[in-house]
């Protein structure tokens, strides 16, 4: 009994062994499958061997063995691969064995390892291969369980006299000897993994440990007294340049490698440390690689002592410094250079720290900063409020913001400001700051510069350019005057002498053509007027939505009267033409100028070809002609002459205000800077193709109008007396004969007037008789009241007062109130009396509706 006792724990204790072996390996190190099949190859030995020292009792036959503990670990820990090694190990020799009842032996053998396997997919091991004693416990009961099959086996088809007592004393031997065998096997199986883990450890703070020996730089040494010198480690020998295995450096040549500088004292370091006497453990001293670097090493060390007190043995520890300690002579001669280099700057470096932003700690200022501040280094050190003191107080609010911004982000800064120093006038200085964190602290460092000299160029050439500026628009002024002056003389002296002729002569045909003469005369005026607003951008635009193609039909009836028959005029129109957008009195007066253009570049003969086509212009075609224009659907219209051509150095220039290559008195030199303009206003483009004695084509790009969008129908024109009966009218003008003009004008169509000459008088009237249908106002008035205040005034009190707006240039309304409404109706003076007359009746209309 003892044999059997001794043999089954000495084979467990192996298989635990053969564990610790398998826990251990470095290579089957997270190869869990390789790692289940040796263990369940390991277990599969021990059950056979286990079997092999089977225990067989006089009155009963069933042999007691101790290997249900490595069957049933064998499937719990190697999964179904060791479970199934290890069961049919045990099968297989039971059935060699033979004996009674061999098929109950090799249903045990391999139910016992499918009980462990079963456990594992139930509960999973977390940290494998730890066995809680929860799932110990699972095990032991399911194996105690699993023992009523060899019951009721051995109690129906055993052969012994009583088979239900033997059944019973075989159960209860097997079962005590199988939980002590699981028991026992786990406690083996916790130790092995326990020292595996606690080796593995060891292995790998061991390779930390050489790593970071390697990494830093590090070495070790042993010197034991009596030795002919240290015995030196890998990182020592490769800290000294020495291409040999680790072992002993004599003394003689260690002595060798020292810095001459160093060596003395450090012999006399090394002595004391010999007698015990010495209160250091560390040296820091220089040596010689054997390739002739210098290096920068230090030493530290403990010593062991016998009981005498005597020491025995030094052992220590070298550190590589030399990056260290070069970096350290890098930022000495790095400071070296910057003073130098703040010495001869024309300005100050400036260091600060910022932690708290509210009591900066001024760290550095460099000495030149009394040529600038007037205050030596030392004033600032003591009171660095100096710096804000001297600072421009109403630019100090806005310094202190960037200078939070920059310490908050980190992101540098320049600011320009004024100082008043001490020793003079006013400085303006430019301020190059940043910051940086260090160990939680904010520095800023800055470079101030002395920059008065540049602000008062600056300001010189500023003046210098505002003269030219001058100039310049004195210049441009005479030409405009000159060109305006041409063009208004002409449309003045049709008007003078139509109306001349018109005193003279009786009959009624004749005055008719004198008065649409005179008329058609004015009309060019205003749109003269139009056009040098549009030059400068200022055009009220009124766009609608045309056919390109009927605008062209339609200018070519006109353009027979303004071109000679020597001039062919073509068109290539294109069918489905998209719709345009656009203002058409100024789409007309651009194909005008084209036109005269065409006409005068061809010198009275060639052929003059008008084309129309739908484009789609995208990103290359905007930036390969760096146009200012959003991709999409376009119009375009081109204009081509067979004229003799732009030369190219002129090219550039024909948009520019004033430029022309017509003899003086012949044009203004105004109109394609005015088409530019109004194409601009648009949101289109010109563009131009010229060739000297071919020819020239300019395209016009008009954005195509939305698909929603149609031409509109044409007003219908109100006539005298159609609506105006019963209406009371309000009008606001300071010329006198404007005024009278228009009364005449509404008092002819039926409309009851009182004119007023000033927005003042008209507010008066108005709070006197509030009964007026609608208020017609000039917006630019002598008095306190502007238009647009007389209507913002008295829709105050009559909010629905209907308002309609006359003005001299385009920009009024917006430069002088804001009484202007959505729903307001605005006329540009000259106005006709038919529009003025569509425009009244248009909100009379709204009104009885």
């Amino acid at each position: 009994m003892f044999a059997f006792a001794l043999q089954s724990l000495t084979t467990l204790l192996l298989a635990g062994a053969l564990v610790y072996l398998l826990f251990i390996s470095e290579r089957l190190r997270n190869r869990r499958r390789t790692q289940q099949t040796l263990l369940g190859i390991i277990f599969g030995i021990m059950v056979i061997s286990l079997g092999m020292n089977s225990l067989v009792l006089e009155h009963i036959r069933a042999p007691f063995d101790a290997k249900s503990g490595p069957l049933i670990f064998a499937g719990y820990l190697g999964g179904p691969i060791g479970g199934l090694i290890a069961g049919l190990s045990g099968a297989l020799y039971r059935v060699s064995l033979g004996g009674p009842s061999p098929v109950l032996g090799i249903f045990m053998n391999l139910a016992i390892p499918a009980i462990g396997v079963a456990l594992s997919y139930l509960r999973p091991l977390r940290n494998w291969p730890e066995i809680s004693r929860s799932d110990v416990g699972i095990l032991s009961v399911a194996f105690v369980l699993l023992h009523a099959v060899p019951l009721w086996y051995l109690s129906n088809f055993s052969a012994a006299p009583n088979p239900v007592s033997n059944a019973l004393i075989v159960v209860a031997g097997f079962n005590v000897l199988g939980l002590l065998s699981i028991l026992l096997t786990w406690q083996i199986l916790k130790y092995a993994h326990r020292f595996a883990s606690d080796a593995n450890r060891a292995a790998e703070l061991a390779t930390k440990l050489d790593l970071a020996m390697h990494a830093s730089g590090m070495g070790m040494f042993d010197h034991k007294m009596g030795e002919p010198g240290p015995v030196f480690d890998e990182g020592m020998m490769s800290i000294y340049g020495l291409d040999r295995e680790p072992g002993v450096v004599p003394l003689q040549e260690w002595t060798a490698m020292i810095h001459a500088d160093d060596l003395q004292n450090l012999k006399e370091e090394m002595g004391k440390i010999w007698d015990g006497v010495s209160a250091l453990n560390r040296a820091d001293f220089r040596l010689y690689r054997t390739d002739g670097s210098l290096r920068y090493v230090r030493a530290n060390w403990i010593t062991e002592v016998d009981i005498d007190g005597t020491v025995t043995r030094i052992t220590g520890m070298y550190t590589d410094l030399t990056d260290i300690r070069e970096t350290e002579l890098q930022h000495k001669a790095s400071q070296g250079r910057v003073a130098v280099i703040a010495e001869s700057l024309p300005g100050v470096i400036l260091e600060s720290e910022s932690s708290n932003s509210s009591k900066p700690k001024l760290l550095y200022v460099s000495p030149k900063c009394k040529s600038v501040w007037g205050v030596p280094d030392t004033d600032f050190y003591a009171d660095p409020s100096l710096f804000f003191k001297m600072h421009d107080r109403e630019d100090y609010d806005t310094f202190k913001s960037l200078l939070r911004k920059c310490i908050e982000t980190g992101e540098p800064f320049f600011h320009r400001y004024k100082i008043f120093p001490r020793n003079g006038p006013a400085r303006w200085v430019d301020y190059h700051g940043s910051s940086s964190r260090q160990d939680g602290r904010v520095r800023v460092q800055a470079i101030v510069l002395d920059a008065t000299r540049e602000v008062e160029a600056q300001e010189q050439a500023e003046k210098e350019r505002e003269i030219s500026r001058r100039a310049q628009r004195v210049e441009s002024i005479g030409q405009l005057t000159g060109g305006v002056a041409h063009d208004f003389n002409n449309l003045l002296a049709v008007i003078l002498g139509n109306l001349e002729m018109l005193r003279d002569n009786d009959k009624p045909s004749a005055q008719k053509e004198m008065i649409d003469t005179a008329i058609t005369a004015t009309l060019r005026g205003a749109d003269l007027t139009k056009n040098m607003l549009s030059f400068a951008r200022k055009a009220p635009l009124m766009p609608v939505v045309v056919d390109l193609n009927d605008v062209v039909r339609e200018a070519k009836n006109w353009m027979g009267r303004t071109l000679p028959e020597s001039v062919v005029v073509e068109t290539s129109l294109l069918a489905g033409l998209w719709p345009v957008e656009v203002d058409r009195s100024s789409l007309e007066s651009a194909l005008l100028n084209l036109t005269l253009n065409a006409r005068d570049a061809m010198e009275g003969h060639g052929n003059l070809t008008i084309e129309t086509a739908n484009v789609r212009i995208d990103e290359a075609y905007i930036d390969a002609r760096e146009e200012d224009l959003k991709p999409g659907r376009y119009v375009m219209l081109a204009v081509s002459d067979t004229g003799s051509g732009i030369a190219e150095d002129v090219l550039s220039s024909i948009f520019e205000p004033f430029f022309t290559t017509k003899p003086p008195g012949v044009g203004s030199g105004l109109g394609l800077s005015m088409t530019v303009g109004f194409m601009r206003q648009s949101e289109g483009t010109v563009q131009v193709y010229s060739e000297v004695g071919v020819g020239t084509t300019f395209k016009l790009y008009f954005p195509a109008a939305k698909a929603s969008e149609q031409p509109p129908a044409k007003a219908q024109i109100a006539k005298e007396g159609d609506v105006g009966t019963g209406s009371k009218l309000l009008l606001a003008e300071d010329d006198d004969a404007v005024r009278d003009t228009l009364v005449s004008v509404l008092k002819r169509a039926g409309y009851h007037v009182t004119a007023a000459n000033s927005g003042d008088a008209a507010l008066v009237v108005f709070e006197e008789d509030p009964t007026f249908d609608m208020l017609l106002t000039d917006i630019v008035m002598p008095g306190k009241l502007q238009g647009t205040g007389l209507a913002k005034a008295l829709r105050e009190r009559w909010p629905d007062l209907p308002v309609l707006f006359m003005s001299g240039y385009a920009s009024e309304a917006t430069v002088h109130g804001n009484g202007l409404r959505a729903e307001d109706i605005r006329l540009m003076k000259p106005v006709q009396r038919a529009e003025l007359l569509a425009a009244v009746a248009k909100v009379i209309s709204k009104l009885k509706n």
